[in-house]
């Protein structure tokens, strides 16, 4: 028996309810596109007013339907589609698309009535796609419920959170030859079916060869990095998703709520997930283009083999700034470039052919196999005028380059190299380009659209080979040890905050290295305590109420164990001053740490992906440097390593100016424990260790702030972010049938 979403996506046979005889209406559209399309099943218009539609009988009700229905296309207005959804329960109703507006992404009353859809449609086993979509298509099939036309066929799987930016992919792939699509499905408000869940179904399409989507806001984007790391293992995932300014940040009282904007945590869960992500709409299909005919790179060194100095040296920049390398060749490499090229050519990487193709673009091909086959590249990239020589030089020579092109490709799929054109004739369609991507060599205008395209075939690449060492994102809660220090998050579950004590006593019960430390409830204690330390000590009062203790002057460095009595009456008066209300559990006194590198690890909430770890460098101007990593919780060991690799810092991590080169093994303990701990505790909407000292032999937190969230249920085992809101898709061809 065939799965719902494949019965949905697949269909044999659909429904119209809402079915009209008017033609400008959605109802009737819905059908006359179905039978222009050629859809191979059967339709059923569903309509109690009418009997014929199109030369199709008509249904009064869906349950009247001879057969059972794979797919229900609801064209009704939205208080009607909970009767309709009664009526698809009476029969065996795989599921339905509901493409009226006025749900969820309205008010509350549209809330009300989506929750009444979902209700009864899962009550029922009927899955739903929407509401406010723009409905689906399953191109092979002609299952079209959209009314777009002339939507190109092609192996990219597309789920698109806005039907007008569908239509604009539509529009860009017929313009673009050989790039087209498989599926497409309009995912609406994910009020039941959401991203994740479709994943699945396009991984075993064999007609799918990359998924792409356009995200406005997950439902659950925790279950989409769950899925999609699955996923991607064979199955590429471009994703654009838009909330990426700064706009989008929202306000936080802690270091790591304020770095935590939302596009620099997708874009790190993504990539942890194996998603490639890009900024620009205009990415989209470029990139899932490149990742569904190329294969992926298998390291980051890149060839340039360009007819122009300027676009070599265009080109190695551009690869530069996108992290990729441009390696030197081998001697041998160097040796057949120079029997081909004349004098004045450049054989380094970048390959300037100066000239040495002008009369013969069949040089290109011996360069190319120079290229491919030398072991320190990883991929190359055409750039220049390839493609374009018959036009700018004599008819004569596009022959020349067409067979070119065909042996050219030949040679790279023989290395299992991945080869990118970027020519400026590309919008001139030349014959070239269509055996070049024939073979399924990707051709750009942009050179930045094409060095983008190499990142990713890179970026995916890498994590193919790493898969099994990142994150399953799974949250695992079913352990029953409750910590001593852990109490005291179900304690002040509603108070918002952890004093700095309870707070250190939680870091040291999960493993994280904390600086020693006493609480000292009077002048007498904290004497007594800063005796027992060798040197100086470090005294901070502890109070749940303040989270930046600097400020009221209730920190104080480098004092004397004589001097602790008096400096812990000081600290007190300087915090009530500051903040009468609030309440002062007494001092907390540590040990002098001075010698090692000021970083920052925290923790966070996020909305649609839940607990998120940071790693940065630290100190007083965390927020202006903004030199920091992201990983959703919880991290693996690899994980926690490329954090550290990844800011720009390393130099000063690995000892700068003759300073020892800190413990990152120490650090990846930290980040470890900080990562168990907040994905044990859905009550910690962010934790803040700033500094934590990172050493030549040890990494200890000096400071630690754990903020709760006062609406959180520290016994619910789940994280259901809140339902995104935007605004209503315009519906392309008409809404529903009033």
């Amino acid at each position: 028996m065939r799965q719902p979403i494949d019965r949905l996506l697949n269909p044999m046979s659909i429904a119209v309810v809402g079915a009209s005889t008017d033609p400008s209406k959605r109802g009737h559209q819905a059908i006359e596109t179905l039978q222009t399309s050629g859809f191979d099943g059967s339709i059923y218009p569903v309509n109690p007013n009418a009997d014929e539609i199109r030369g199709l009988e008509v249904y009064p009700s869906i349950a009247d339907a001879p057969e059972s229905i794979d797919l229900a296309l609801i064209v009704v207005p939205g208080p009607v589609v909970p009767s309709v959804l009664e009526e698809c329960a009476e029969i065996d109703v795989g599921g339905a698309v509901v493409v009226a507006v006025g749900f969820g992404e309205t008010d509350d009353e549209g809330e009300a009535l989506e929750e009444e859809i979902v209700s009864i449609a899962r009550e029922n086993d009927v899955r739903l796609v929407g509401p406010n979509t723009s409905g689906l298509i399953n191109i092979d099939t002609g299952a079209n419920l959209i009314g777009a036309d002339g939507v190109p066929e092609g192996d990219l799987g597309l789920l698109c959170q806005s039907g007008n930016l569908a239509i604009a992919l539509f529009t860009e792939a017929a313009g673009r030859e050989g790039v087209g699509f498989s599926h497409y499905v309009g995912v609406g408000n994910e009020a039941d079916l959401q991203f994740d869940e479709y994943l699945p179904f396009f991984e075993r399409a064999e007609e799918t060869e990359a998924i792409v989507c356009y995200v406005e806001g997950f439902s659950d984007g925790r279950a989409f990095l769950e899925r999609a790391r699955e996923t991607s293992r064979e199955t590429p995932i471009v994703v654009c998703k838009s909330g990426r300014s700064a706009v989008g940040k929202r306000s936080a009282s802690s270091h790591t709520g304020s770095l935590a904007g939302d596009a620099a945590i997708a874009d790190a869960v993504f990539r942890q997930a194996g998603v490639i992500s890009v900024d620009r709409s205009d990415e989209l299909l470029a990139v899932a283009d490149a990742l569904a005919s190329q294969p992926p790179v298998d390291g980051d060194n890149v060839a340039v083999l360009a007819d122009g100095g300027g676009h070599a040296t265009l080109a190695a920049d551009a690869l530069a700034e996108r992290g990729l390398s441009v390696p030197r060749l081998t001697e041998q490499t160097r040796h057949r470039l120079e029997t081909v090229l004349p004098d004045a050519a450049s054989v380094e990487n970048p390959v300037d052919v100066a000239g040495g193709t002008d009369d013969d673009p069949s040089v290109f091909t011996d360069c190319a196999a120079a290229l491919v086959e030398d072991p320190n590249v990883d991929a190359v990239l055409f750039s220049g005028l390839f493609g374009g020589y018959g036009e700018r030089f004599t008819d004569d020579l596009e022959p020349v380059e067409r067979a070119a092109a065909q042996e050219i490709a030949a040679a790279a799929a023989a290395t299992d190299t991945p080869l990118v054109v970027q020519s400026a004739y590309e919008s001139t369609d030349p014959e070239t380009h269509t055996v070049l991507r024939e073979n399924d060599v990707p051709v750009y205008e942009s050179l930045d659209i094409a060095v983008t395209c190499l990142s990713a075939l890179s970026e995916y690449g890498t994590h193919r080979r790493l898969a099994d060492e990142k994150s399953s994102f799974e949250l695992d809660r079913s352990h029953t040890d409750v910590p001593a220090g852990a109490r005291a998050l179900e304690e002040r579950a509603s108070d918002g905050t952890l004093s700095e004590y309870e707070a250190k006593r939680l870091l040291d019960e999960y493993g994280a290295s904390v600086t020693p430390f006493e609480l000292a409830e009077d002048a007498a204690e904290a004497e007594r305590v800063a005796a027992e330390f060798d040197g100086p000590v470090a005294m901070k009062v502890v109070s749940a109420d303040m989270v930046h203790k600097t400020e009221a002057d209730a920190v104080a460095l480098d004092v004397t164990d004589e001097a602790a009595r008096s400096t812990y009456e000081r600290l007190c008066e300087n915090a009530r001053a500051y903040e009468p209300d609030a309440s002062i559990d007494g001092v907390l006194v540590s040990p002098m740490r001075t010698d090692g590198v000021e970083v920052i690890v925290g923790a966070t909430r996020d909305e649609q992906f839940g607990p998120v770890v940071m790693f940065g460098l630290g100190g007083v101007f965390v927020e202006v440097l903004e030199d920091v990593a992201f990983r959703g919780a919880p991290l693996t060991e690899h994980d926690a390593r490329t954090m550290l690799e990844e800011i720009d810092a390393q130099e000063i991590l690995d000892g700068a100016r003759g300073n020892p080169a800190i413990d990152r093994d120490a650090l990846v303990d930290v980040l470890l424990a900080v990562s168990q701990l907040v994905a044990d505790h859905p009550e910690i909407a962010e934790i803040d260790l700033n500094p934590v000292l990172a050493g030549e032999g040890d990494a200890e937190i000096l400071d630690a702030s754990i903020v709760l969230d006062a609406e959180s249920d520290p016994t619910d085992e789940t994280d259901d972010p809140d339902q995104p809101m935007y605004e209503p898709d315009t519906v392309p061809d008409g809404g529903a049938d009033e």
